[in-house]
C-alpha cells in the first residue's frame, strides 16, 4: 500500500501537466515584489514572525541537494533518484513555506528600505530557479541535464545573496563579510607605557559594547559615539552622554547602571552588558576631567592603573575589533574613490569626518538615474548630497528616499516636476531641501508638511505661489520656505 501511494506522488509529478503547472506557478513568484496589500491579519502577520525559524530549512536543503547533485557527477557515487525525489519536495516546500511567510512580514511594514527590496527579491528568484530546477528534475530531460545544474547553482548564488542581505538587516550591514578586511593583516600592539585612559582604554569599552548601535552607519536615537567629540553632543534624549567631571550625571553611565528590565538600560536586551569594571574605569575617566589625551601611567590613581591591568586580556579583542572597523572604514574609502571616478562626481568625508558627501565635478559631467543606482551599495553612507544641473528626475526620488542619514539635498535646475517630492517624507533626517530652478508645483509643496525634520526649503523660480508658502509655513512654524535661490553645495 506504502509503495502504491509513492508511485502515485511520483506519477503525479511527473505528468506534463503538473510540470506546467508548478512552473507557472515559479514565473509568477517573480511577480511577488510588484504585489502589495496591507496585512492586518493577526494569523498572517504570526506567520511572518516564523519567517527568521522558517528559512534555515530551505537554506540547508537547498545547499545539500547541490553537494548531491555535484557528487552524482562522479560515476563511483550512488545515490538513490527516490531519495533525490523526496528531498527535492520537501525542500521546494519548505522554500516556498518561508518565502511566503517573509512576504506576510515584508507586508506588515514592519521593515522596509533597500536592504530590505534586496532581500525579498533574492528570496523571490531563489525560489524562481530552484522551482525551475524541479520542474527539469521531475520531466527528467536528459537533454537539459546542464541547464539544470546551472539552475540549481543559481537558486544556491541567489540564496547566499538573500542570506548575506537578511544578515545585513538584522546584524548591519556588510555582516557575514565583516571579518575578511582583517585576514592577512598584521596585529597592532601598543607599549603601556603609551596608553592612554581615553584613546586605548574608554574608547576600546565604549566601542565594543556600544559601537554596534551608535556608530557612523547606524546611530540608534540620533547618537553616534564612534569619536571624542561625540560624546559631547546631544542625541534624540536631549542629553550628552559625558558630563565632564560628572560621572553620576553623565547620561550614559545612568543608563549602564539601570536594571536589565528597565526600557532605557543600555547596552539593549540581547546585547552583552559592560563589566563593573568597565563601568568603574569610565566613571573615574569622567571623574578625572574626561580627556582625550591623558596617559595612563601619569595618572596617580592607582585605581585606574589596577583596573586598566584587569581589563587588559578583554582590551586586545576590543583592540582587535577597533582594528576590523578600521580596515572595513579604509576599504569603503578605496570603494568610493573608485565610484566617484566611474560616475564623475566628487565624494569626500563631510564636516564631521564620519560620513561623506557627493557633489558636481566643476565643469560638471552628466548625472543621470544609471549613475545614481550606482550608489546603491551605500546608500546610508552620505549626509550631503548636491545634483544640482543633473538629469536627475522624479523616478530617481526613490532611489534618493533610502538614505537614512541624508541631512541636506540640493536639486537645483534638474529635472524633477515635483511629482516624487513625496517619496523623500521617509527620509528621518533631511533639513535642507533645494528644489529651486524645478517644476515643482504648489500640490507637491504641501506635501512638505510629511516631512518629519525638514526645516528649511528653497523654491525659487518654480511653479508655487506665495499664498501656499505662507500657509504652509502658519501650519508649521518649524519649516521655513523661502522664495529664493538659496545656498548650493
Amino acid at each position: 500500500m506504502k509503495n502504491k501511494v509513492f508511485e502515485n506522488i511520483e506519477f503525479f509529478f511527473k505528468k506534463p501537466i503538473t510540470a506546467v503547472i508548478i512552473g507557472i506557478f515559479g514565473l509568477s513568484l517573480l511577480a511577488l515584489p510588484y504585489l502589495y496589500f496591507e496585512n492586518n491579519s493577526p494569523l498572517l502577520l504570526t506567520v511572518g514572525r516564523l519567517h527568521p525559524i522558517l528559512l534555515h530549512f530551505p537554506i540547508v536543503l537547498l545547499v545539500l541537494l547541490l553537494v548531491i547533485e555535484v557528487l552524482s557527477l562522479f560515476p563511483s557515487v550512488s545515490i538513490s533518484m527516490g531519495f533525490r525525489f523526496y528531498l527535492f519536495i520537501f525542500a521546494v516546500f519548505c522554500t516556498l513555506l518561508s518565502i511566503l511567510s517573509g512576504y506576510f512580514l515584508y507586508s506588515s511594514g514592519e521593515y522596509e528600505g533597500l536592504l530590505m527590496d534586496q532581500h525579498f527579491n533574492g528570496a523571490v528568484f531563489t525560489g524562481f530557479f530552484f522551482i525551475a530546477s524541479f520542474v527539469l528534475f521531475c520531466v527528467n530531460w536528459s537533454a537539459g541535464k546542464y541547464l539544470y545544474l546551472i539552475l540549481v547553482f543559481a537558486a544556491n548564488a541567489f540564496a547566499l545573496y538573500t542570506a548575506h542581505q537578511g544578515g545585513s538587516i538584522t546584524h548591519g550591514r556588510n555582516y557575514l563579510s565583516t571579518y575578511l578586511p582583517a585576514i592577512g593583516q598584521p596585529k597592532l600592539v601598543k607599549a603601556d607605557s603609551s596608553q592612554f585612559l581615553y584613546e586605548d582604554v574608554v574608547q576600546l569599552i565604549l566601542d565594543a559594547k556600544c559601537g554596534s548601535c551608535h556608530n557612523t552607519l547606524r546611530s540608534e536615537g540620533n547618537l553616534s559615539l564612534v569619536t571624542y567629540a561625540d560624546l559631547f553632543k546631544k542625541g534624540d534624549s536631549g542629553k550628552m552622554p559625558v558630563t565632564v567631571a560628572q560621572s553620576l550625571e553623565s547620561e550614559i553611565i545612568r543608563r549602564v547602571m539601570l536594571p536589565d528590565t528597565a526600557d532605557d538600560h543600555m547596552p539593549t536586551q540581547g546585547k552583552k552588558n559592560l563589566e563593573p569594571d568597565e563601568i568603574e574605569i569610565i566613571k573615574l575617566w569622567i571623574d578625572l576631567g574626561a580627556k582625550e589625551n591623558q596617559a595612563i601611567q601619569s595618572l596617580e590613581n592607582k585605581r585606574v592603573i589596577e583596573l586598566a591591568d584587569g581589563l587588559s586580556s578583554s582590551f586586545s579583542k576590543y583592540k582587535f575589533k577597533a582594528r576590523l572597523r578600521q580596515l572595513t572604514k579604509q576599504k569603503l574609502d578605496q570603494e568610493l574613490k573608485e565610484i566617484a571616478e566611474d560616475i564623475e562626481m566628487v565624494i569626500k568625508l563631510d564636516d564631521d569626518g564620519e560620513y561623506y558627501t557627493l557633489s558636481n565635478r566643476f565643469p560638471p559631467a552628466p548625472f543621470d538615474g544609471e549613475k545614481l543606482e550606482k550608489l546603491k551599495p551605500y546608500l546610508d553612507v552620505f549626509t550631503k548630497m548636491s545634483l544640482v544641473s543633473t538629469q536627475i528626475d522624479d523616478s530617481d526620488l526613490y532611489l534618493i528616499s533610502h538614505m537614512p542619514n541624508l541631512t541636506e539635498l540640493y536639486l537645483q535646475k534638474t529635472a524633477i516636476n515635483g511629482d516624487g517630492i513625496v517619496l523623500l517624507s521617509s527620509l528621518p533626517k533631511l533639513k535642507t531641501l533645494n528644489i529651486s530652478y524645478t517644476k515643482t508645483s504648489d500640490k507637491d509643496l504641501i506635501d512638505l508638511l510629511k516631512f518629519p525634520s525638514l526645516r528649511e526649503v528653497f523654491v525659487y523660480s518654480t511653479n508655487t505661489s506665495n499664498e501656499v508658502v505662507k500657509a504652509i509655513g502658519a501650519h508649521k512654524n518649524s519649516l521655513k520656505i523661502y522664495s529664493e535661490e538659496g545656498p548650493y553645495f
